[in-house]
């Protein structure tokens, strides 16, 4: 269908070329080349006032996106509502700073992404994608350990212990970027429960197909509920048992970060193109909430509840950024917002984070963009700064 678009765009029959660039826009929403060619779509069919709420759009996923270089929005720049969209993109390049560095790391081709603290034990974990394992570090001096090794050719995505911190809940999946991984190891994922004391697993969970476990929730009660990346699915891991949750096959794309409400009766859900899930967990009903004016629910990985709020790392947009969203009594809606950091050249790819005394702590580099096609990490473009930040 996107060779349609070309084609039709080519051959000046815009009238096709704004059909299928909505159904295009249907399928795969907030893409950005899509939403962009939307855009130019309505403004050659003449509907420049459909499209500037378009090209907002695509500003808020990506200000470099140059309008005043295409011939194809002329005529839309005498229009007022285009000021507008110019003083959007002047407020994305703004640099917000909000957090400041805590440690380094020594290891420095960990790849980390999950990030964990231990109070009983004072003790900080880190999750590593490529080398596989979980690594215990000095929040002072970046010192390393290891603390446990998964399964070859799986890599560690996230982490969370029980109340009573006797378990740690680690989320595995194998993928290319992860040492020792092999094609016959490809989609497969596994949940691993393992007792802190003895740093054993005591369970394993998994279910058939082709999965990518990237966030789970853990309830003060142990009930655990896990985010597959691969399939838009949630699971839930209750009496030593794994089932589907929530299967949103038909609403959902990407899933990524999930996090309970302070009552665990509400799990927030990250979608990467469609933004954030509400689902009550007693009855599974669920909304997707709305963003307020001037914001995206696009490229959300990692997820947090914090204070009646949702700290969002928004890391599939430009600049990368990191918002609170607020909401009301009720946690249906979100009443407003507050960008915490934004445009920082220290980001690389944030990812998922923890909370922990009234504060948030996340990687603000991990190489994900450093992997040489054949999946093995270039640490010369590698070197850069694993560090956590503090909100």
């Amino acid at each position: 269908m996107h060779n349609k678009s070309k084609s039709a765009y080519e051959n000046k029959e815009y009238g096709s070329f704004l059909k299928i660039m909505k159904q295009l826009d249907s399928l795969r929403p907030s893409h950005p080349v899509f939403t962009y060619n939307l855009a130019a779509a309505l403004v050659l069919n003449g509907k420049t006032e459909e499209a500037l709420p378009v090209m907002a759009k695509s500003i808020l996923m990506d200000n470099g996106v140059d309008f005043d270089q295409d011939a194809d929005f002329e005529p839309v720049r005498s229009k007022p509502g285009y000021q507008r969209i110019l003083a959007l993109k002047q407020q994305q390049n703004k640099t917000v700073t909000g957090s400041g560095k805590v440690v380094v790391l020594k290891e420095k081709d960990l790849h980390p992404e999950g990030l964990t603290y231990l109070p009983k034990a004072k003790l900080w974990l880190a999750a590593s994608i490529h080398k596989g394992k979980i690594i215990a570090f000095d929040s002072q001096t970046g010192v390393c350990t290891d603390w446990f090794i998964a399964d070859k050719g799986f890599a560690v995505f996230a982490m969370k212990p029980d109340k009573n911190e006797k378990y740690l809940w680690v989320a595995t999946a194998a993928i290319p970027e992860a040492q020792s991984f092999t094609k016959e190891l490809e989609g497969k994922a596994v949940i691993l429960k393992i007792d802190i004391a003895g740093k054993k697993i005591t369970a394993r969970f998994s279910v058939n197909g082709n999965h990518l476990f990237g966030d789970l929730a853990v309830t003060r009660e142990g009930t655990v509920y896990v985010s597959d990346s691969a399939q838009p699915v949630l699971y839930k891991i209750e009496n030593n048992t794994m089932d589907v949750f929530l299967d949103l096959s038909q609403e959902a794309f990407n899933l990524q970060g999930i996090t309970l409400n302070t009552a665990a009766s509400k799990l927030f859900v990250a979608d990467y193109l469609k933004g954030i899930l509400a689902v009550d967990i007693k009855n599974n009903n669920r909304k997707w909430l709305s963003f307020p004016e001037g914001t995206t629910g696009k490229g959300i990985d990692g997820l947090a509840y914090y204070k009646q709020s949702l700290i969002a790392i928004h890391n599939g947009i430009k600049p990368v950024r990191l918002m609170q969203y607020t909401l009301d009594d009720g946690e249906k809606t979100i009443t407003g917002c507050k960008v915490l950091d934004s445009n920082r050249p220290e980001f690389n790819e944030p990812v998922l984070m923890t909370v922990q005394d009234k504060q948030i702590y996340f990687f603000a580099n991990t190489p994900w963009n450093a992997y040489k096609k054949d999946h093995t990490l270039d640490l010369q473009q590698c070197d850069i700064r694993h560090y956590t930040n503090i909100v």
